[in-house]
């Protein structure tokens, strides 16, 4: 990892913006026409870019995944070969809702093919992949959240490669972190990374985690057949996350329902009138609405104990039985 530089900050939405308008500002200032790339699937700190990227000159385009959740590389390579002027991809290399794996190898091989840079969104990899270690030191920015692999709420870091040449950090003032990211260093969030990467390495089992979502899987299916498995068929998923749309079940009832069992899901985001929004990453990937409103989330604890996954699935079972054999 010598090629890159370190800087921490308060987690994936800051480090996503910086990453991103330090582009924009580094090509207006070498007087470059410029593109940033997202997929409609990204995490919202990148979707939601399109204003201020063409207020500062460049162009926003946001492509959609395939119903998998996979993308298809050929084409995306062509995309970027047809764009006039420099472009940056965010490349989300572990999507949260969908649990789907898009490759560093893949997003080496666009590199190559277009010299386009790439952030890769890496906020699910810690954990929940196998490789979690590897990274692909062609690729330009990695960024990283601490809360997700068990540190503190507010702390993450970003690996940048060839800072002075591609990219320049919107953050000024003291120079702390070599300019990177100026601003009082958050000490005792980072104290948290080095405890929560230690504990992860002595008790994370990455067998005992797939195996658990396999089988978790595999009964639910054929307990409720009505289920649906969300990017069943992607070419590679996580170890942790399962997506489930429930068909003509309202996911604010159920996320009650599993609260009260102690079992942690997730849906669409809450909107000011407390309802349920469907997921956009749902939507992206061609679902109805009413499919999204109608998924759930669940994500194992990346520490596993033997024997768990099996009182997780007999607690969702208890649960969906109420509503899809009444």
């Amino acid at each position: 990892m010598n090629e890159f530089q370190l800087f921490f900050h308060s987690g994936a939405t800051e480090a996503i913006n910086n990453i991103v308008k330090g582009f924009c500002f580094k090509q207006m200032r070498q007087k470059k026409k410029f593109h940033v790339i997202a997929f409609s699937s990204d995490h919202p700190s990148s979707v939601n870019q399109a204003d201020q990227v063409e207020l500062l000159g460049g162009e926003f385009h946001l492509l959609n995944p395939m119903q998998s959740g996979d993308f298809d590389k050929s084409k995306l390579i062509e995309y970027i070969q047809g764009l006039d002027g420099e472009v940056l991809l965010n490349y989300t290399h572990v999507n949260s809702v969908n649990g789907v794996i898009w490759s560093l190898e893949d997003a080496a091989d666009i590199k190559t093919q277009t010299g386009c840079l790439i952030h890769v969104d890496a906020v699910q990899m810690v954990g929940k992949i196998e490789g979690t270690y590897e990274l692909e030191t062609s690729l330009d920015y990695y960024t990283f959240s601490g809360h997700k692999f068990g540190a503190l709420k507010g702390i993450g870091f970003t690996f940048v490669k060839d800072v002075n040449s591609s990219w320049e950090s919107i953050l000024v003032g003291g120079g702390q972190q070599d300019e990177l990211r100026s601003g009082t260093e958050n000490i005792h969030g980072i104290y948290s990374l080095k405890l929560a990467l230690e504990e992860f390495k002595e008790k994370f089992n990455m067998e005992l985690l797939k195996s658990a979502r396999v089988d978790l899987e595999d009964a639910l299916k054929k307990e409720f057949p009505t289920i649906e498995l969300v990017s069943q068929d992607a070419t590679r998923r996580n170890l942790n996350t399962l997506s489930l749309i429930i068909p003509k079940i309202k996911t604010d009832i159920l996320i009650t329902a599993f609260d009260m069992a102690k079992i942690e899901i997730s849906s669409g985001s809450a909107c000011s009138s407390g309802s349920i929004r469907p997921s956009q990453t749902l939507l992206a990937m061609g679902y109805s609405e009413e499919q999204a409103k109608s998924s759930i989330r669940i994500s194992l604890p990346l520490f596993m104990s033997e024997g768990e996954g099996i009182e997780i699935f007999e607690k969702i079972k208890v649960i969906l039985s109420r509503f899809l054999k009444s």
